[in-house]
């Protein structure tokens, strides 16, 4: 399962571009190889060429709870395995009721996954040694991952980079695509792992241990508060300094005004074309993650069960709960029981596959259509067209040209600049921003109130665990 939408997207996208926080790596190692292990707990691993891991991501908040106050970057792939399933052990999870250890792997050398996995399988022994169970060791990734990538083979059936696509790549696009919101599948399905891993680790890097999603939403507004006074102070030296360096003659002077219109205009529409499609990306995701009860129960039917039995945390039936209760079957599932349980779920994962379908081809509301309209009418950019019935995809994209537009603007700008005047700029600029100390201040201090929070809400969590461990032990 994917972490949630706030706590990678909306952390991704708006933090970290002005400044970094900590958690993120001084020196950079190259992302090669990518591991997932889903006990629930569920973990994602980002790997160097030595299979050290570099980044990860805890995927829910068991995970959270269970690797809040522990390390495991720099540690190797065998002995990050091993500290993660025996934290599974010692904070219950990994049980006699729950005996799967699913683990997807990917990287652009089959020899190197191989290796992963045979490491994970040494772990996974050594383990099961000190179990009175026998533990399920699936290598093949998860039920409706699988079930995703046999679709995605069926519907593009003459393209060779869906056809060659895996389940362990397929797992890391999926990360990659919850981390960025521009990218598409099909550019996606093109990548190499180690540019998929790129996206995800940047990512992944600036995810602390205690990050749980209050933590990650707070330090997104309070940071792209904090970017947006930044940005606004940067654009406003550009523009005025711009103007000073071409008002040589009257004919200069013109030239310079119309390109500032031209450039603030496509600029003030870019930001908000983004921040629009960013909230709506995000407001849409989870819209669309809670489920009508109608199609909630038509699942439930499917898979023998009561709705309630779908529910998450907060007592929603979602996207995500449905496919964690069909994973933690399949992975559990015995030999015996396997073929059985797995004609039910495919049933059910076919009306989930169908529901995901239906929401991602659904047109923008209304009120979206009328804002992106009043943004783009006062500018004219070549090959963007507007349509009403615009879908989220489409508006990603539309996002970007937008994006892109106003780069060649400033591009075409700066290069009738000396080198001298483009240095004079970013000085000034660099004061302008040095100057915003209490606004930074302001946002540092929201960071650190959530950080606290964050960890004191852990530390009960893990807590609470562990007195339900120890009272259960003495019944």
């Amino acid at each position: 399962m994917k972490k949630s939408v706030v706590a990678i997207l909306i952390a991704v996208l708006l933090v970290g571009t002005i400044f970094s926080f900590a958690g993120c790596k001084e020196t950079k190692q190259v992302a090669t190889s990518y591991v997932s292990m889903d006990i629930n707990p569920s973990v994602e691993l980002v790997l160097d060429q030595n299979n050290n891991v570099i980044s990860y991501s805890c995927e829910n908040e068991d995970a959270l709870l269970m690797l809040y106050g522990e390390n495991i970057i720099g540690l190797n792939v065998d002995k990050a395995s091993q500290k993660i399933i025996d934290l599974a052990i010692e904070f219950g999870y990994l049980t006699e009721d729950n005996c799967g250890v699913q683990v997807n792997v990917a990287s652009d050398n089959s020899k190197v996954e191989t290796n992963i996995l045979d490491k994970i399988g040494v772990v996974v022994e050594k383990a099961e040694g000190k179990l009175s169970f026998e533990v399920n060791y699936n290598k093949e990734g998860s039920f409706v991952l699988n079930y995703e990538l046999a679709k995605l083979k069926e519907k593009n059936p003459d393209n060779s980079y869906y056809q060659n696509l895996t389940a362990g790549k397929l797992e890391v696009i999926n990360s990659a695509l919850a981390c960025d919101w521009t990218l598409t599948m099909d550019e996606a399905v093109k990548m190499s792992v180690a540019d998929l891993l790129k996206v995800v680790d940047n990512a992944y890097s600036k995810l602390e241990n205690y990050s749980t999603e209050a933590f990650e939403t707070a330090k997104a507004i309070a940071t792209s508060l904090y970017e947006e006074t930044v940005i606004s102070a940067e654009d406003a030296v550009y523009v005025y300094k711009y103007g000073q360096f071409k008002t040589d003659g009257i004919i200069g002077g013109i030239e310079a005004g119309l390109a500032i219109v031209e450039y603030g205009g496509v600029r003030a529409a870019a930001r908000g074309i983004n921040a629009l499609a960013e909230t709506m990306v995000v407001a849409e995701r989870f819209a669309n993650e809670i489920m009508a009860s109608a199609e909630a129960k038509a699942i439930a039917d499917e898979l023998g069960i009561d709705t309630s039995v779908l529910e998450d945390s907060e007592g929603n039936v979602t996207v995500e709960s449905i496919s964690a209760y069909i994973d933690k079957q399949a992975k559990n599932a015995s030999q015996e029981t396997a073929e059985e349980i797995n004609a039910r779920l495919t049933l059910a994962v076919q009306k989930l596959e169908e529901y995901k379908e239906e929401i991602a081809d659904k047109p923008l509301a209304s009120e979206y259509l009328t804002k992106i309209q009043s943004l783009l009418a006062s500018i004219k950019v070549e090959g963007i067209e507007f349509s009403d019935k615009i879908t989220i995809d489409d508006f990603k994209q539309l996002a970007v040209k937008l994006n892109e537009y106003a780069l060649e603007k400033k591009e075409l700008m700066d290069n009738s600049l000396t080198d001298e005047q483009l240095k004079e700029i970013a000085d000034a600029q660099k004061k302008a921003v040095d100057a915003l100390t209490s606004e930074y201040e302001k946002c540092m201090n929201a960071i650190s109130d959530a950080e606290q929070e964050a960890k004191t809400y852990l530390e009960n969590l893990r807590k609470e665990r562990l007195e339900y461990l120890e009272s259960k032990a003495q019944q």
